[in-house]
């Protein structure tokens, strides 16, 4: 017996979302935890193994939009939920700073402080700014979508994926001179404009049931595939050609684009036993929290900076997948175990307006 329709949850939405957290954190354990300069620039046995687990995990803010687009489409646009994470940030963005001041001498200058009230114009947080700017746009990306036929959104997303996706990826990997990285004001998938985009493409597949033939193995074969395509292609032009790293792997490349989309393909509406519910909607609700944590500028500065670069210079190649599981996980635990105060204190701030609120309406 399942339990994912229960109250017309998707469980595999939400199994999608903790796995799109652990690969954020992952990204940023590999580029800000040192573990991918330090292996790109040592020989290319440990450069490829690197490039490869940087190149699994890269598409996490993609799978993040598409869950958006997917879910906000048919649910109802309620403005207290930016608020909430709204006043999660600066809630870590007072704590934070004030446990680091302690502990390492962190600096708060007047920038830390008004982080804490305006995070979206001080640079607390890039997703979050991104996100609260796309999250005003909802109900007008809602009703385009809405609007439009399905043979009107496969036309339109065909021109966006051109012209906000390959053709600038191409470009920017063989015609890089006097190229503007910054095409369409995209900035690489850093921006609010990229995560509409693909809120678009998230609406789109729900809405008119786009992919509903491809088998959901299909996605997750289309994934792996996707995946070592983009490591090998990305390692050979880095060692080979002397390519960055950045055109294939950065949000916008068309790869990265499709593991999102495939894990979306297979993941979505999936059957789970109850037990496995239970354990995801333990873990998915802490996910925006967990990337705030340890993505916050005292964390990101003094603490992960490099963290994990020396220990990987004494590690054996075969063990890096290893040891990136290994940190990925305990800094995602780290992570979870310090939202658990807040949570469960707005869970119960929550339930008892929500009671308030009953008495009121059986009073009257």
């Amino acid at each position: 017996m399942d339990n994912n329709n229960k109250q017309g949850r998707d469980y595999g939405l939400d199994l999608m979302r903790v796995l799109m957290t652990v690969f954020v954190v992952g990204i940023h354990v590999l580029q800000r935890g040192g573990m991918l300069g330090v292996c790109r620039d040592s020989y290319p046995r440990r450069g490829f193994v690197a490039i490869g687990l940087f190149f699994a995990v890269t598409c996490a803010v993609n799978g993040f939009a598409l869950i958006s687009g997917y879910v906000g489409i048919s649910a109802k646009y309620r403005f207290s939920r930016i608020l909430w994470l709204y006043f999660t940030v600066s809630f870590y963005n007072v704590l934070i700073p004030a446990v680091f001041r302690f502990r390492y001498g962190y600096v708060i200058d007047d920038t830390v402080k008004l982080r804490a009230l305006f995070p979206f114009a001080y640079e607390a947080n890039w997703y979050f700014t991104a996100y609260l700017g796309m999250f005003l746009l909802i109900p007008f990306l809602n009703a385009a979508v809405k609007h439009l036929d399905r043979r009107q959104c496969i036309a339109a997303f065909s021109a966006l994926a051109g012209f906000f996706s390959l053709i600038p990826t191409v470009l920017y990997m063989f015609f890089d001179e006097g190229f503007d990285k910054n095409v369409f004001k995209l900035s690489s998938g850093y921006s609010a404009l990229w995560l509409s985009v693909l809120y678009l493409v998230g609406a789109a597949v729900r809405k008119h049931d786009l992919f509903s033939r491809v088998p959901r193995r299909s996605g997750l074969v289309c994934y792996l595939v996707t995946t070592c395509l983009g490591a090998v292609l990305t390692a050979l032009g880095y060692y080979r050609a002397e390519i960055p790293i950045e055109p294939l792997s950065n949000y916008i490349s068309p790869l990265v684009i499709i593991q999102a989309l495939s894990l979306l393909i297979f993941l979505r509406g999936m059957k789970l036993p109850k037990i496995a519910c239970k354990v995801i909607g333990f873990f998915s609700p802490h996910s925006f929290s967990i990337y705030i944590i340890h993505t916050q500028d005292a964390v990101w500065t003094i603490w992960l900076a490099g963290r994990y670069a020396e220990r990987t210079q004494t590690t054996f190649t075969a063990m890096l997948p290893v040891m990136f599981v290994f940190y990925t996980l305990s800094l995602y635990g780290l992570c979870l175990i310090a939202d658990m105060p807040l949570h469960y204190g707005i869970k119960l701030f929550r339930g008892a307006v929500g009671r308030l609120r009953a008495r009121k309406t059986d009073a009257s």
